[in-house]
């Protein structure tokens, strides 16, 4: 057994407070070092097709380029879903049933003269699914002048859709939802024709309906389906201001009263 003296106890004491001092005295750490370290932790895109994720009891995070020419083996794409075939595989596919699906995407311009040897889709537009069962989905889309045209079908059963699209957005918006409002931000508004709304469907046209055009093969521009049925649905343009206002359809009660 080892036996401390009071001065020992003291010298102890006293050491224990000086250390406590230097530690409230050190300098804050500098920028550079906070800069270094915040730079470290940012996330990388990577470039990228036919990619396909699906998480049962966690949340999906991704930040992804998509090229549709980028040719990947056969042995390194995912299975084909029950009815897929290599003409209508989805180039990007989130899934997530207990849990939130994020996701950054940005559409490469689009390569007319792509080898089309190794891609026999026959609709060269970018298909992109994400679905999430009990959580929400946020998804935002860039792409400059000259990107891809793009499907993006954004399903949610028990929780919110919020979207950020290209301004250059320009095609079809299919929403049905049950339980919940849809709302767009006031930039989207003034683009956006809405030609009914039937069991709880809202079919719009956003962008210039005067230049719609149909081959053989249908529209082969933009689209944008959602499905919410208990949640509600916000969709914004990718460059809105941090904060822009979103209006829901004007009711009668608006219309009587201005609200």
């Amino acid at each position: 057994m080892i036996l401390v003296d009071d001065k020992q106890v003291e010298a102890l004491e006293a050491r224990r407070q000086a250390e406590e001092q230097e530690q409230l005295n050190e300098p804050p750490p500098t920028y550079a070092s906070l800069q270094s370290a915040s730079s470290s932790a940012e996330v990388v895109a990577k470039t990228v097709n036919y990619v396909s994720i699906t998480r049962v009891h966690n949340s999906v995070k991704e930040t992804l380029i998509i090229d549709p020419s980028l040719f990947v083996p056969m042995f390194l794409r995912p299975p084909l879903l029950p009815g897929e075939t290599e003409e209508t595989r989805k180039n990007l596919r989130l899934e997530s049933t207990h849990g939130h699906v994020y996701a950054d995407v940005t559409l490469v311009a689009k390569d007319d003269n792509a080898n089309d040897t190794d891609t026999p889709k026959k609709n060269k537009r970018v298909v992109i699914n994400m679905k999430s069962t009990h959580g929400g989905i946020t998804a935002k889309i860039h792409g400059r002048p000259g990107r891809s045209s793009f499907v993006l079908h954004a399903q949610a059963v028990n929780g919110e859709i919020r979207l950020h699209i290209p301004s250059s957005f320009h095609g079809p918006v299919i929403v049905s939802h049950r339980h919940g409002f849809v709302r767009f931000s006031d930039a989207i508004s003034r683009n956006l024709t809405t030609f009914g709304e039937v069991d709880s469907t809202r079919r719009c046209f956003l962008g210039d309906f005067s230049r719609w055009s149909e081959s053989g093969d249908g529209w082969a521009g933009d689209e944008l389906v959602v499905e919410v049925r208990h949640g509600n649905v916000k969709i914004h343009y990718d460059d809105d201001a941090v904060g822009s206002p979103v209006k829901t359809r004007p009711t009668l009660l608006n219309r009587i009263f201005g609200f």
